[in-house]
C-alpha cells in the first residue's frame, strides 16, 4: 500500500518567493556580514552557497550571522546585523526595506576548516567541502562542522548543532554563544581566566573510559565531578590584590555550566566535545 507524500507542491508562486529569498540573502546580507562588518573577503556568494576567508578573531561572529540571517532570526540595529531569535516573521528590515528571508524552519550546514597560511589552497578548500558534507549528513541536519589544521599536521574535528535546548530551564541556547564565552574564558589575557591545560589532562583521564565509537561510558556523576575539579585547578587570578571569593566561585560554575551543556549536547562523546574546546581556544590567538 502506498501512502500519500506530505509534501507540498512547489507553485510558481513558491518558487519565486524561495528564489527572492535567496537572492535577499546572498546580495544584501552575505557580503555586509563578511566584508562590512568584520575582516574577510568573500569569494562567492549565490543562493544559499557563500565561500569566504575569515580571520580567526571574527570567524564565530561571521559564522552565527550568516547561519541565522539566512532564516530571517537577525535585526539590523544601528547599521549592524544583530542576531536575533525574536524576529520570526521571515521579514528583516533593512535600509527602510523589508527583505523575504527562508524564514525560521529554514536549516543549514555549514563546513569552516582552520588552516596555516602556507597550506595549499587546493588542499583547503577541499577540506572545506568535506566539513560541509560532515554537517549537512549530522542526523540533527541544522549543524556546522569546524576542522582545525595545525602546522605539526594534527588536525581536530568538531560538529554541533547551531541550537539546542538547555534540559534545566527548556530554553534554546545558540552554541555559538555558548562556544564565544568558553573562548572568552580560556582567554590568558583576562584577569580571570581558566588554562587551556586541563583540556589535555581531561582527555587523559577518561580516554580508557570510551567505547568503540567514541562515547563516554562512565557515569555522569563521575565526569561532572572531574570537570569541575580540573577547571578549580585550572583557574587563574592575575589581577592586583586579593581575588575576590565570590567572583571566583562565579567564573568558573558559570564556564563549568556552559562546557558541561556542550558534552551533552555532543552526545557524550568525548572527543567531540574536547576537539570542540581546544579549537575555542585555538581562536584566543586571533591569527
Amino acid at each position: 500500500m502506498k501512502g500519500k507524500s506530505s509534501r507540498k507542491l512547489l507553485t510558481p508562486a513558491i518558487h519565486a518567493s524561495i528564489s527572492n529569498a535567496l537572492r535577499n540573502y546572498s546580495i544584501e546580507f552575505v557580503r555586509k556580514i563578511v566584508e562590512e562588518e568584520h575582516l574577510g573577503k568573500l569569494i562567492y556568494a549565490g543562493g544559499d552557497d557563500v565561500l569566504a576567508f575569515v580571520n580567526l578573531r571574527d570567524l564565530l561572529d561571521v559564522m552565527e550571522k550568516l547561519r541565522f540571517a539566512f532564516s530571517g532570526e537577525v535585526r539590523v540595529e544601528n547599521g549592524q546585523i544583530k542576531v536575533s531569535g525574536e524576529n520570526q516573521t521571515g521579514f528583516v528590515g533593512k535600509d527602510d526595506v523589508y527583505y523575504l528571508t527562508m524564514g525560521k524552519n529554514a536549516t543549514a550546514s555549514m563546513g569552516v576548516v582552520i588552516a596555516h597560511y602556507k597550506e595549499p589552497l587546493k588542499v583547503v578548500i577541499g577540506r572545506v567541502f568535506e566539513m560541509k558534507r560532515k554537517a549537512k549528513n549530522n542526523p540533527d541536519k541544522d549543524s556546522f562542522s569546524i576542522l582545525l589544521m595545525k602546522k605539526s599536521g594534527e588536525e581536530r574535528i568538531a560538529m554541533y548543532s547551531w541550537r539546542y535546548k538547555c534540559s534545566s530551564t527548556n530554553d534554546i541556547l545558540q552554541t555559538i554563544d555558548v562556544i564565544k564565552r568558553a573562548k572568552n574564558a580560556m582567554n590568558d589575557e583576562n584577569e580571570r581566566y581558566v588554562s587551556h591545560r586541563f583540556i589535555q589532562k581531561l582527555k587523559g583521564e577518561f580516554v580508557r573510559l570510551k567505547n568503540k565509537k567514541g562515547r563516554l561510558v562512565s557515569s555522569e556523576g563521575v565526569f561532572n565531578d572531574e570537570l569541575r575539579r580540573l577547571i578549580s585547578r585550572a583557574y587563574n587570578y592575575k589581577g592586583s590584590g586579593r581575588d575576590d571569593k565570590d567572583k571566583k566561585k562565579k567564573f568558573i560554575e558559570d564556564f563549568y555550566t556552559d562546557i558541561q551543556r556542550l558534552f551533552l549536547k555532543s552526545g557524550r562523546d568525548l572527543d567531540n566535545f574536547t576537539n570542540l574546546l581546544e579549537i575555542a581556544s585555538f581562536l584566543n590567538k586571533g591569527e
